[in-house]
């Protein structure tokens, strides 16, 4: 889990490692308590 950001600095991440294979991105939180979730797929 990564620090608190704002939507497009975590919109960055999920782009940045929306082919990488081996993980899935999600945002967690509410407001300026958003962050991005990163973790292993485990369908691939």
């Amino acid at each position: 889990t990564l620090e608190p950001m704002p939507a497009y600095e975590r919109r960055i991440i999920h782009l940045a490692l929306a082919d990488h294979p081996d993980v899935i991105t999600e945002s967690t939180g509410e407001g300026d308590t958003r962050k991005v979730v990163i973790l292993p797929d485990k369908d691939r």
